[in-house]
C-alpha cells in the first residue's frame, strides 16, 4: 500500500527532474551558441553528471526506506565522482598518462564514476550492456592468463595494471569520457530536444496528418501512412520504440480498420518505425557517433545514408502496395484522408526548424552549431500562427521527453566508453581483426556475413547506439582490413545494428507494436523479420558497390540506383507473393529471387539477365492468369 509520504515524494521527484532537465537543457543550448566554447572534458563530465541523477530520480529503487537511502547514496556518489572531473577538468587533460600511480582519491572517483555510470545504464537499458562492460572488465586483468587456454589464446594481452586501467577509464579521453560520450553531449543530445519540441509542440501531429492526406486515397492508404510518417517521426526521435508507442497508436488501428490482419498491421509499423534511425537527415544517435569515430562531418554521414534509406523505404511501401492489391483492400474515404492543401497550409511552419536545420548544416556548420538553431526555432515556431499557439508547460514537457531519452543515450554512451577503453588498452581490436580474417579466411564475402551475424546479435540484445559502438570497435575495423570503405564499413554494422530491432527472438520495436495490434509479439516479430527480408540485403549492395553512399548524379549512379530498386522490389513481391496482377507460385518466386541475384551484381550482362528473366515471369503471369486483366507494377 502507497503511504502518504510516498505519495508527497512522487510529485517531488517529478519537479527535480523538471528541474533538472530545465538546467540540462540550458546548459547544453550556452555550450552550443556562439557564446561559449565549453572545454570537452566539462562538457562531457557535466552532461553525464546529469544524465545518471535523471536516470536514477526516473528509475528509483522499488524498496521504500532503504532504496531510497539506496538511491540518495547513488546521486551523492554521481556528484563527488563525476563533479571531480567537471571542477578539476584542466589539470585532468594535462596529467602525464600511464606514468602516475593513481593515489587513493584517483581509485575512489575513476571506480565510483564507474559504478554510478552501470548502474544508471542497467535501470535504464537492463543488463545486458552491463554485462558485456563487466566481461571487458575483467578481460583487462586476467587476459594474459588466456594464453593458457588454446582456443583463447590469440585474444591474450601483456596484461594491464590498476593505475594503467583508472587513467584509460577516468584521466583520458579513451575510456567514460571519450567519443561516445563527447558525441552525445556535443550532438546527440540538442538533436534528441529539437525532436521532442517539435513534436510535442505539434510537428508530430502535422506530419501525421499530412501524411495521411497526401497517402490515404491510394491503396493500402493506412499502411502506407504507417511507413511514411513513422519515417518522418523517426528522423525527429530516432528511436524505434519511442515511434512505434507514438505512430503506432493512430496508424495500426488504422490498418486493422481497412482490413490487413494484425501482425502485418503491427509489422508494418515495427519496420517502418525502425527505419526512421537511418533516414536522413535527423538520423538515429549512432549516425554521430559514426562522424565521430570516422572523423567527418555528419552531413556526409546523412548523404550516405540517403539512397539505403530510399530503398529501405522502396522496399516496405512495394510490400504494402502489394499486400493491399493482393488483399483486395479499398483506399480511404476522401473526406477521412483530408486535404493535402488545407493541412499544409494549416502547419506549414513545423517546417520552418527542420529548413533551417538541414540548410545550416549544408552550408558547412558544425551540427551542435545548427542543432541550437534548430532547437531555438522548434521553440519559436508556434508563436508564429495563433493556430499554433501552445502553453509553455507543453515546452517543458517536450524538454523533459527529450533529456529523459537523452538520459539513456548518454548512459550507453558512457558505458560503452569502457569497452572502447579495454579494447584500446589491450589491444583487442588488433587481435579481434586477426580472428575475423582468419575465420573468413581472407574473403570479404564472408567477413561480411560474420560481421552481419554479429549486429545481429549485438542489436537483439542493446539498443542501436550501444550495439553500433562495440561493432565499430570491434568489427568494422576488420571489415576495413578485408578492403572494405571504411564509411561501407560502419554503414554497414550500423544498419544491421538498427535491424536488430526488427530481428527475432528480441525484435524490440515488434514487441512495443504487438499490443497495440493485439497480437502476440513473437508473431508480429516473426512477420516483421520475413517482410523486412529484402531490407536486410541492402547493406551488402553499398559495399560492394559504393557508390550507393555517394549520391553525386551521375550515369554510373543512375545505374546502380535503377538496378537496387529493381532487386529489392522484385525480393518484397516474392515476400509478398503478389506481383503483375495475380498470385506468385513458388517456381515463379524462385524465379524472380533468381533475377534479384543477377541485378544486384553490377557487371552488364548479370543485370541484364536478370531483367530478361522478370520480363519472362511478366509474360508467363500475363499467359498463366489472363482473366485477370489488372497488373499492378
Amino acid at each position: 500500500m502507497t503511504t502518504a509520504t510516498e505519495t508527497g515524494r512522487a510529485p517531488l521527484r517529478d519537479r527535480a527532474i523538471a528541474v533538472l532537465a530545465l538546467a540540462m537543457t540550458a546548459f547544453h543550448l550556452l555550450a552550443a551558441s556562439p557564446l561559449w566554447l565549453a572545454p570537452n572534458l566539462l562538457l562531457r563530465s557535466v552532461h553525464i553528471l546529469f544524465a545518471v541523477i535523471i536516470v536514477f530520480l526516473l528509475q528509483p529503487m522499488p524498496r521504500r526506506k532503504l532504496g531510497h537511502l539506496v538511491d540518495f547514496g547513488l546521486i551523492a556518489l554521481s556528484v563527488v565522482t563525476l563533479g571531480y572531473a567537471a571542477l578539476n577538468h584542466s589539470a585532468i587533460v594535462v596529467r602525464p598518462p600511464w606514468t602516475l600511480d593513481a593515489s587513493a582519491m584517483e581509485l575512489f572517483v575513476a571506480i565510483g564514476a564507474i559504478v554510478v555510470i552501470l548502474e544508471a545504464t542497467r535501470r535504464s537499458l537492463g543488463m545486458a550492456i552491463v554485462w558485456l562492460c563487466l566481461i571487458f572488465i575483467v578481460y583487462a586483468f586476467v587476459g594474459p592468463e588466456l594464453r593458457y587456454v588454446s582456443w583463447l589464446r590469440p585474444l591474450a594481452h601483456g596484461g594491464v595494471g590498476v593505475s594503467e586501467f583508472v587513467d584509460q577509464m577516468y584521466f583520458s579521453f579513451e575510456g567514460l569520457f571519450g567519443t561516445a560520450l563527447g558525441v552525445s553531449a556535443e550532438y546527440i543530445f540538442l538533436f534528441v530536444i529539437f525532436g521532442a519540441v517539435l513534436q510535442v509542440a505539434g510537428g508530430g501531429d502535422f506530419f501525421i496528418t499530412i501524411t495521411r492526406a497526401m497517402t490515404g486515397q491510394s491503396r493500402g492508404g493506412p499502411a502506407k501512412i504507417a511507413v511514411i510518417a513513422s519515417g518522418l517521426m523517426g528522423m525527429m526521435s530516432g528511436s524505434a520504440v519511442a515511434n512505434v508507442a507514438t505512430t503506432g497508436s493512430l496508424t495500426i488501428p488504422m490498418m486493422l480498420k481497412l482490413g490487413y490482419p494484425r501482425r502485418f498491421a503491427g509489422a508494418i509499423e515495427a519496420i517502418a518505425s525502425t527505419g526512421g534511425q537511418i533516414t536522413p537527415p535527423i538520423m538515429g544517435a549512432a549516425a554521430f557517433l559514426m562522424a565521430g569515430i570516422l572523423g567527418i562531418g555528419y552531413l556526409e554521414v546523412a548523404a550516405a545514408a540517403l539512397i539505403p534509406a530510399l530503398l529501405f523505404y522502396v522496399a516496405l511501401l512495394f510490400a504494402v502496395h502489394l499486400a493491399s492489391v493482393k488483399l483486395n483492400l479499398q483506399p480511404l474515404a476522401a473526406a477521412e484522408a483530408g486535404s493535402t492543401r488545407a493541412v499544409l497550409m494549416g502547419g506549414w511552419t513545423f517546417l520552418i526548424p527542420v529548413v533551417i536545420l538541414v540548410a545550416l548544416l549544408m552550408q558547412g556548420y558544425s551540427a551542435s552549431f545548427s542543432a541550437f538553431f534548430g532547437v531555438v526555432a522548434a521553440f519559436v515556431t508556434p508563436y508564429l500562427r495563433r493556430s499554433t499557439f501552445v502553453h509553455w508547460r507543453q515546452h517543458v514537457a517536450g524538454i523533459r521527453l527529450g533529456v529523459e531519452g537523452a538520459a539513456t543515450v548518454a548512459a550507453a554512451c558512457a558505458s560503452a566508453g569502457i569497452i572502447v577503453g579495454v579494447v584500446q588498452i589491450s589491444g583487442l581490436g588488433f587481435k579481434f581483426s586477426a580472428v575475423v580474417t582468419s575465420f573468413s579466411g581472407g574473403s570479404l564475402d564472408i567477413a561480411l556475413l560474420l560481421a552481419m551475424i554479429a549486429a545481429f546479435i549485438f542489436g537483439m540484445g542493446m539498443p542501436t547506439t550501444a550495439a553500433y559502438i562495440v561493432q565499430a570497435t570491434l568489427v568494422a575495423p576488420a571489415l576495413v582490413k578485408l578492403g572494405a570503405d571504411p564509411l561501407a564499413a560502419h554503414m554497414f554494422v550500423f544498419y544491421y545494428a538498427v535491424l536488430g530491432q526488427i530481428t527475432p527472438p528480441l525484435a524490440v520495436a515488434a514487441y512495443a507494436a504487438a499490443p497495440i495490434a493485439g497480437e502476440r509479439p513473437s508473431r508480429v516479430g516473426w512477420t516483421a523479420f520475413l517482410i523486412g527480408l529484402p531490407i536486410y540485403i541492402i547493406p551488402f549492395m553499398f559495399v560492394s558497390n559504393s557508390v550507393l553512399l555517394t549520391p553525386d548524379f551521375s550515369l554510373d549512379l543512375f545505374y546502380s540506383l535503377l538496378r537496387a530498386v529493381l532487386a529489392v522490389a522484385v525480393l518484397s513481391a516474392v515476400v509478398i507473393g503478389w506481383l503483375f496482377g495475380a498470385a506468385l507460385g513458388w517456381v515463379m518466386r524462385g524465379l524472380l529471387v533468381l533475377a534479384a541475384v543477377l541485378m544486384i551484381h553490377p557487371e552488364l550482362i548479370s543485370s541484364a539477365m536478370g531483367v530478361a528473366i522478370l520480363f519472362g515471369v511478366y509474360l508467363l503471369q500475363r499467359i498463366k492468369f489472363s482473366k485477370n486483366r489488372e497488373v499492378t507494377f
